[in-house]
């Protein structure tokens, strides 16, 4: 009886080991993304003489590892087009990606390009890292909230 007992003690503790050891050598992982966007940005106040311009986008989506999703932003432009600040991607689980990003628009082409540096999370996204770049296409529309359209493709690393 204390023969068995303790084989099953050196056995539990063995696969205890082994998985210790398999858990531990485990590294990060790497992650593609890709993404379709459609939203609005408002100008709605004043960041400082070199950005003089606070704009809020919105808009929904879709992207690869966040199914659904929102983005806001909220960056400061300056007049010639160049924008820096950040925003959030919340899945539809309410998982939030945070991001940097830097944005140019051309309003004489009516496009725009962007990239964006993940910086964290919450949820499965809680110490994510990763780059990615959008562009694409904005509208005038004659009031104070433009609409827009774009794609994002990037990596993101999971730890």
């Amino acid at each position: 009886m204390k023969r068995l007992f303790a084989i099953t003690v050196v056995m539990l503790l063995s696969s205890a080991m082994f998985f210790v050891v398999v858990c531990a050598g485990a590294g990060p992982v790497v992650k593609p993304l890709k993404g379709r966007w459609s939203g609005t940005t408002a100008i709605v106040g004043f960041c400082s003489d070199q950005s003089p311009f606070l704009a809020l986008s919105t808009a929904k989506g879709i992207m690869t590892l966040t199914g659904e999703s929102e983005w806001a932003s909220s960056v400061c432009c300056g007049p010639t087009g160049h924008c820096e600040g950040t925003a959030l991607i919340t899945a539809a689980n309410g998982d939030v990606l945070i991001l940097s990003i830097i944005h140019d628009f051309n309003p004489v082409l009516g496009t725009w390009e962007q990239s964006e540096v993940f910086t964290g999370g919450t949820g499965r996204f809680e110490g994510v890292t990763g780059n990615s770049t959008s562009s694409g296409t904005f509208t005038f529309t004659g009031q104070l909230t433009d609409s827009w359209t774009g794609t994002n493709e990037g990596m993101l690393t999971f730890y």
